[in-house]
């Protein structure tokens, strides 16, 4: 069954982050202070002169020095990165590395940089799903059954207990005795509100592979989601059945769903996350969004507009912390400038309100 057409208030959202992405990479994106630094640092030189760094890459409005302690750190941290990289290429090393070495702490310094202490990263790799809102296929040795697809993915980001704002409403939920709030088992992340999904593999891995663990992933993780906007929202349709899920990654079908998108639907309307699929240094960005009320999840990528996101260079590198930069403020942004269609961000259009329905109302 071929994907749904966009409920417009998702093709509005859509729109607005591809061009918040696209924007992130037009430049400015590498601090001007760190030109010198980068130009002249022999772990660099090979890099800058097969790719030479774009001359608006820098932002020149910036206007701290080597004097400024947070800038020398984030070029030892970018740095890092880069010889991670490098090393996993020179020894063909594993997931594992690419995941510890690489893409952990790319997503720790985006987060340092631009999180605002609102994120916190989480690896979820050995942590399960839980059954509830699992895909699932045909059983191939009995057909008139279906199996659940158990798959994991790598890495998320969790709106951060650490930060005030976010304690309070988990607080709330725990009084209220509403602390599963994500579709994990785990005894911490099932308490956290999630986002988005980051499956890594190492150079010359299974694209396909990959796609399918984030697409499991970001299934569940929306349809939690919309099981919480139907408890908060009790107007809200509701699936006769748990979701079915054909093989492909790209339509997650349910053959009984409704055959339009109801525009009013709370789980529906607003929700659609970026997620990621890494293959060694290449990190490829999908969006996920529910196509039905009944749970039918689609995945739209590899988004054909951003393919040259890698690690292999240092200005590579500084462009993916721009891009990851903009995927967290997509998830937490309070508001949305021109989007007429559109109340706010993920949290500020959408999670919020549904968490403070949950907790009843008020959170203290």
């Amino acid at each position: 069954m071929p994907p749904k057409p966009l409920s417009d208030g998702t093709m509005t959202r859509l729109g607005w982050l591809r061009r918040q992405l696209g924007n992130a990479l037009k430049g400015g994106y590498i601090p001007g202070g760190l030109k010198d630094a980068i130009e002249q640092d022999p772990d660099f030189r090979l890099s800058v002169t097969m790719e030479p760094i774009d001359e608006e890459a820098f932002d020149h409005e910036d206007k701290r020095t080597l004097a400024d302690f947070a800038l020398v750190d984030t070029l030892q941290q970018v740095k890092k990165i880069f010889k991670g990289a490098t090393l996993c290429t020179q020894f063909g090393r594993d997931e594992n590395a690419w995941c510890f070495s690489v893409v952990w702490p790319l997503i720790e310094l985006a987060i340092k940089l631009h999180g605002r202490d609102k994120w916190q990263p989480e690896s979820v790799q050995s942590q399960s799903i839980n059954s509830l809102y699992l895909s699932r296929i045909p059983d191939p040795s009995t057909p008139s059954k279906e199996r659940h697809l158990f798959r994991k993915t790598d890495f998320c980001f969790s709106y951060s207990y650490l930060d005030p704002h976010f304690r309070a409403l988990y607080n709330r939920l725990e009084e209220v005795n509403a602390i599963n709030v994500s579709h994990t088992t785990d005894n911490f992340t099932s308490r956290a509100v999630l986002f988005s999904g980051i499956e890594v593999k190492p150079e010359n891995g299974d694209q396909k592979e990959a796609e399918l663990q984030m697409g499991i992933w970001m299934a569940a993780s929306l349809r939690k989601k919309m099981e919480l906007a139907r408890r908060a929202f009790p107007g809200t349709p509701v699936s006769e059945s748990e979701p079915v899920s054909n093989s492909k990654v790209g339509h997650d079908s349910n053959d009984t769903q409704n055959t339009d998108i109801n525009a009013g639907d709370h789980s529906i309307t607003a929700l659609l996350e970026p997620a990621l699929a890494i293959i060694g240094h290449e990190h490829k960005i999908y969006y996920a969004y529910p196509s039905s009320a009944t749970g039918d999840i689609t995945i739209l990528g590899p988004d054909e507009k951003f393919t040259n996101l890698s690690t292999r260079s240092v200005q590579g590198i500084f462009k993916l912390i721009s891009i990851y930069a903009t995927i967290l403020d997509y998830g937490y942004r309070v508001e949305i400038d021109s989007v007429q269609e559109s109340e706010g961000g993920l949290w500020g259009g959408y999670l919020e309100k549904v968490i403070k329905e949950v907790c009843g109302g008020v959170y203290r």
